[in-house]
Parts: C-alpha cells; sequence; structure tokens
C-alpha cells in the first residue's frame, strides 16, 4: 500500500512540474515544494510550524494578488492562457489558505 502512495506522489510531482513550466512564477515553485515536504513528513513541531506558516501565508497572499491582476489589468477571454492562470492562482492560494489553517491548528493544539 505504501507503494501506491509513493506512486501517487510521485505522479503529483509531476503534475507540478508542468505547474512549473506553465505559471513560471518562483513562489508558486516554493509553495508546491513546501506542500510536497508536508505530504512526505506531516508531523511539524510547534516550533518550526509557526515560521512555515507565515511563509505560506505570504506565498498565499501573492498568489491572491496575482490573481486578481489576472482578473482585471491582464484578463483574456475564456480558455485564454491568461485566464488559464488566473484560475491557477485562485486554487493555489485557497488551497495554501487551508494548509495554514491545519498547520495553525496543529500548532496551537501541539499534536505533534
Amino acid at each position: 500500500m505504501a507503494s501506491d502512495n509513493t506512486l501517487e506522489l510521485i505522479g503529483k510531482v509531476d503534475e507540478f512540474m508542468d505547474l512549473h513550466y506553465f505559471m513560471k512564477d518562483d513562489e508558486l515553485d516554493e509553495a508546491l515544494s513546501m506542500v510536497v515536504k508536508l505530504i512526505m513528513k506531516p508531523e511539524v513541531p510547534s516550533a518550526m510550524a509557526i515560521p512555515l506558516i507565515v511563509k505560506l501565508q505570504a506565498i498565499a497572499a501573492k498568489l491572491s494578488l496575482m490573481a486578481t491582476i489576472y482578473t482585471t489589468i491582464h484578463k483574456g477571454p475564456s480558455g485564454s492562457e491568461a485566464a488559464q492562470k488566473k484560475n491557477v492562482y485562485y486554487t493555489a492560494a485557497d488551497s495554501l489558505n487551508k494548509v495554514v489553517d491545519a498547520l495553525k491548528y496543529s500548532a496551537k493544539y501541539n499534536m505533534v
């Protein structure tokens, strides 16, 4: 069973590479790297969780702003590259916010 999970993780990392080439965003790459590390080792000590929370929350804020930029300034027709990037930014920001919430909960209740 563990090998199945490993294969799924490798598949996700491969898809993240596709995302890397499409988006060309260093902070998104950094966030994806952190997410992969959390998938591989979700036990984060409280002391280490706090800087991770701040970093991921800052990246999520940047991604939200980028989504707004692609919604208003660099908008394009439905299906355009700009529209696709906007959707990726919105989804990534939302997902990172959920990861941050989980890390806050973990740090607060010292579950690790």
